[in-house]
């Protein structure tokens, strides 16, 4: 575990991506291979993600603060919104199936990545 754990949490406090876009994945292979059932594989993967998440958030939080890296203002009222929709996410993901969540999964982290493809074209143009 620690051969993926260390590369999730450097990317994590590196690029600020959140951890979840990494581990999931790596932990839903982690858990297939030690035989868990497929029925709440995913499921297993997203909460034990979230569950390791927390305190590694709260330490790349403290690191980033020290350099004055960190706007508590945006915090407050961004915060509030991420909080309700971990909520209803794990409304929504309770109603799925192992199989419905991985796709929705792969889905949302594809559309978050052509969203940003552009950005990165445009950078890599000569002008």
């Amino acid at each position: 575990m620690a051969l993926t754990a260390i590369p999730v949490g450097f990317s994590a406090g590196l690029f600020g991506i959140g951890g979840g876009l990494l581990s999931v994945p790596f932990l839903y292979y982690i858990f297939g291979a030690l035989g868990l059932s497929n029925d709440y594989l995913m499921h297993l993967a997203v909460g034990t993600s979230f569950a390791i998440i927390v305190p590694t958030s709260i330490s790349s939080v403290l690191a980033h603060h020290k350099f004055k890296a960190v706007d508590f203002n945006i915090v407050k009222t961004y915060g509030l919104y991420a909080i309700l929709g971990a909520i209803l996410g794990t409304i929504f993901t309770s109603t799925l199936k192992t199989e419905q969540l991985i796709l929705f999964f792969v889905i949302v982290v594809l559309r978050f990545q052509m969203l940003q493809l552009p950005k990165y074209v445009a950078q890599l143009t000569p002008q």
